[in-house]
């Protein structure tokens, strides 16, 4: 318990003081908020919280409870050596004027009401397909539905509306970042999210809400870092502070309730709303009973197999064994794949550079924030944001093949607006 703890003090105050000093929401600011977050929670969980908790007999950590030291040494140490490089060769430049963003912004609205109308559609299809009477089964079907590969209305839809909704994350992302050269008002937060929200509810999922708070605030914070470099302001004036706390009020606790509503009727559920946010430290968790299905130095290494998304036999041999536990749904974070790919010390190695090449490239692009330049930054924002939940690296794929298309057409889609 006391690791964790201590792990999680480690990584919160580095957020804090580097945030606080530079103003400016690095990928690395995120990723220690959020694993800072986890840590703390694990701690609490260790020391007698969550009483109801489904999985609470199951959090003993025994490999775990070292490895998330070298983890936290890594990957501060990764950020901290790409910033001592920073020094040197780096500044923070916006390349792009509030001008040519509004008329981005402007000309691709309809990206949002597209999302809108087609969330709707899905949420139409989906309720006449299976009902709402059972919100698992509801979840269920809606994620076959996402997985599948036939040219069905259904399927086409959904596939189509996928694709939609990461042109939404980059939309709110770069208006999340003109607020911050503005002012964050409520209304228009609200209006943004009503767009944004349909096309991943329809899933019965949450992570419309989590993305929301990353693509719109966070690239908020990051304008308004670039903001207080040619203005004089404060970080948050007194009416953006009570937009903050009602909207982060709003939005975690519709995570709480839409985890609550999915509990009704199944495996008898007692967890609260707060304990259910537990799921964020379950992939920690998945990770100790992987390291002791595959003690290190017992089994082949994948060689990154399953870090590019590609599952290899070992890996899906311990979900199958998963099956006879209660973790048979469980969250997977980012250093699962990783240890059956490079093993216990070479999976510290890798998180290792990965903190240091993509704060790094995330410093790059600060150098030189163009709107392509912007784009990327995001997305290393999201890789290392859903970390705690995610095998991240795989899984934004179709995100880096979005921004190779908009950096070929780059001039038909975007250059007409750097004139005038």
């Amino acid at each position: 318990m006391l690791n964790f703890f201590l792990c999680g003090i480690v990584f919160l105050f580095y957020s804090f003081v580097k945030f606080k000093r530079d103003k400016i929401f690095y990928p690395s600011v995120v990723f220690s908020f959020m694993w800072g977050g986890v840590c703390m929670y694990t701690a609490a969980i260790l020391s007698g919280y969550g009483k109801d908790l489904y999985l609470k007999n199951y959090y003993v950590f025994h490999v775990m409870d070292t490895y998330i030291i070298y983890f936290t040494i890594a990957m501060l140490l990764g950020f901290i050596l790409a910033h001592c490089c920073k020094k040197s060769r780096y500044s923070i430049n916006l390349m792009m004027d509030l001008d040519f963003i509004n008329k981005i912004l402007s000309n691709y609205k309809w990206i949002m009401w597209l999302n809108f109308f087609g969330g709707v559609l899905r949420i139409i299809i989906m309720v006449s397909t299976v009902g709402i009477d059972n919100m698992m089964d509801y979840r269920a079907a809606a994620n076959a539905m996402m997985m599948t590969s036939s040219f069905t209305f259904a399927g086409i839809v959904f596939k189509l509306t996928a694709y939609v909704q990461m042109l939404a994350n980059f939309y709110v992302g770069l208006y999340g970042l003109k607020t911050g050269f503005d002012s964050l008002k409520l209304k228009k937060t609200i209006v943004i999210f009503l767009l944004y929200a349909p096309t991943q509810m329809a899933t019965g999922g949450r992570l419309f809400i989590l993305y929301f708070i990353l693509f719109f605030f966070g690239a908020f914070l990051l304008g308004r870092g670039f903001a207080l470099r040619s203005q004089s302001r404060n970080l948050l004036e007194q009416s953006e502070k009570k937009v903050l706390i009602l909207s982060f009020a709003v939005l975690l606790s519709l995570v709480g309730i839409i985890a609550m509503v999915r509990g009704i009727g199944i495996r008898q559920d007692k967890e609260t709303t707060l304990e259910k946010f537990a799921y964020i430290t379950e992939g920690m968790l998945a990770t100790e009973y992987l390291m002791n299905y595959y003690p290190k130095g017992t089994f082949q290494l994948d060689y990154g197999e399953n870090t590019s998304g590609n599952l290899s036999q070992k890996y899906l041999k311990f979900r199958r064994h998963l099956r006879s536990t209660k973790m048979s749904s469980v969250v997977v974070c980012i250093f699962t794949p990783l240890y059956l790919d490079f093993g216990y010390w070479g999976s510290l190695i890798v998180l290792f550079i990965l903190a240091f090449v993509l704060e790094l490239f995330a410093l790059k692009s600060l150098n030189k924030m163009g709107l392509i330049n912007f784009f990327i930054y995001m997305i290393i924002l999201k890789i290392l944001y859903e970390s705690v939940m995610a095998q991240s690296i795989s899984e934004n794929l179709p995100n880096y093949e979005l921004i190779l298309l908009f950096v070929i057409f780059y001039k038909r889609l975007f250059g007409r607006f750097e004139v005038g």
